[in-house]
This record gives structure tokens, C-alpha cells and sequence, in this order.
């Protein structure tokens, strides 16, 4: 099971009783696990006690067939305290909303399998909170990502622009991709053909970005098919200065 889920938060001190000024870490862990029936599931930890007011959320259908797996495991303010964690709550609360914990559901020979898994990291600068999971079936099972990245204090958006310099991160992951070697045969080859570098830069505004301690992740989907990699690319918190933009300092 795939979980490209890795949500982010950054917990600020300005307001946040018990958050120093300086706290910028991930919250939450998430490990892939096993429900009872052995069927593919998620477990989330609360890493820091400095984080403010955390709960998680884990709704599960009751469901016995092994075939049918939905489920939904992610954190939440509670309380929320400013306007930053009323946002985020808000967010991370509409997905599950379409989920099916409780109507029908008919096999005709296939798997179901709808599943969610977030984490946080905060800073005084940032939230940065992602969630991610799986979707089967039918012909293909998929991969999915999404994020939400605002001002800590404000709850306003974040762009990722504001954080780095968009050139230069599109050409590292460019030639990251292009040296690919799977799953397709010549899959890095395929991918320059089908994205130049031109073409792929304009990717980077509609990119699914997050923050963790030890990375920045932008995460571009299968832009080969269902055949190709699910292509993502990490810039580690060590090598990021040298793509920050201008009065921009790491961690965010």
C-alpha cells in the first residue's frame, strides 16, 4: 500500500502557550500498519507534547469483508485556538466527509479500498499540512496527495513561491526524473520526451508541496499513466538554501 501522504505542520510559539518562539518540528508520525482482518491500515503517533492541543481523528468502517478497506486517520486542533488551526481543521475534516463509512457497497468481483492518512509539522512562519492515501479499484488503484500550506499566525496562504526559487527547484527535479530508471523501461528517457523543461516548469504552479523537518516535498502524480512512477521529488532541509529565495531562512 502506498500512503504519499506526509502531512506537515509548524507549531508557533506566538500565541501557542508552552510553544517556544524557536519550535519548528514535526507533530505527528505515521507508520504503515495492519487492521485485525490484515488488510492495509495506518498509525499515527503524536511525536511532541509542545505541539499544541492535538487529537486524532480515526473513523474506520465496519466493514468484515477484507476486500472493503476505507478508512481515515489524521490530526486535529482540539481546541483550535487561532484562526491558522480553524482553517486547518476545516480542511482536513472535508475529505473524509466524501468517504463511505456507511452506505453500500458492491463488490462485482473488485476490491474497495478508499484510505487517508495525515501528519503535521509547524513554525513561527508556517503550517504546512498534508494528507495523502490510496484508491482501489477497477482496472487501476491510484495514489493521491493533497496539502495546504498557510501563515501560521494568519491562516492565509503560503505559495510555494514565496519560499523558494521556482526555477531552480524545477530544474533539480527535472533532472532527478530523467534519470529514472522504473518502473516503465527508459522511464526517465519517456519523461524528458514528454515534459521538456519548459513544459514541466509550468507544473510547478499547481504542484502538491509539504514541509517536514527533514524535507520539502512536491509531489507531481503519474504524469506518465497509471504504467509510470508516481513522480515525487525531495529536496532535504540541509540542501534547501541554496533554493530559498531572497531573506528566507531554514528551516520555514
Amino acid at each position: 500500500m502506498a500512503f504519499r501522504c506526509l502531512a506537515v505542520l509548524f507549531l508557533v510559539a506566538l500565541g501557542l502557550p508552552g510553544v517556544s518562539a524557536a519550535y519548528a518540528a514535526d507533530c505527528v508520525q505515521a507508520r504503515d500498519d495492519y487492521d485485525a482482518w490484515g488488510r492495509d491500515s495506518a498509525t499515527l503517533t503524536i511525536v511532541s507534547a509542545s505541539c499544541g492541543s492535538l487529537r486524532i481523528v480515526d473513523r474506520r468502517r465496519d466493514d468484515t469483508r477484507t476486500e472493503v478497506n476505507v478508512f481515515a486517520t489524521y490530526p486535529v486542533f482540539d481546541p483550535a485556538r487561532d484562526d491558522a488551526e480553524r482553517r486547518y481543521n476545516q480542511w482536513v475534516n472535508e475529505q473524509p466527509g466524501k468517504m463511505n463509512f456507511t452506505g453500500p457497497i458492491v463488490l462485482g468481483g473488485a476490491n474497495v479500498a478508499d484510505t487517508m492518512t495525515g501528519t503535521l509539522y509547524r513554525s513561527p512562519r508556517l503550517l504546512s499540512a498534508g494528507i495523502g492515501g490510496w484508491l482501489c479499484c477497477g482496472a487501476h488503484g491510484t495514489t493521491w496527495a493533497d496539502s495546504l500550506n498557510i501563515d501560521s499566525r494568519s491562516g492565509r496562504d503560503v505559495r510555494l513561491a514565496d519560499l523558494v526559487k521556482l526555477t531552480d527547484v524545477a530544474d533539480h527535479c527535472w533532472a532527478e526524473f530523467s534519470r529514472l530508471d522504473g518502473p516503465m523501461p527508459g522511464q526517465g528517457q519517456e519523461f524528458a520526451r514528454a515534459y521538456p523543461t519548459e513544459r514541466f516548469a509550468q507544473l510547478m504552479q499547481r504542484v502538491v508541496w509539504r514541509v517536514s523537518e527533514k524535507e520539502l516535498v512536491l509531489s507531481f502524480g503519474y504524469l506518465l499513466g497509471y504504467a509510470g512512477a508516481d513522480f515525487a521529488c525531495a529536496i532535504q532541509t540541509v540542501e534547501l538554501p541554496r533554493f530559498v529565495t531572497s531573506g528566507i531562512t531554514v528551516p520555514f
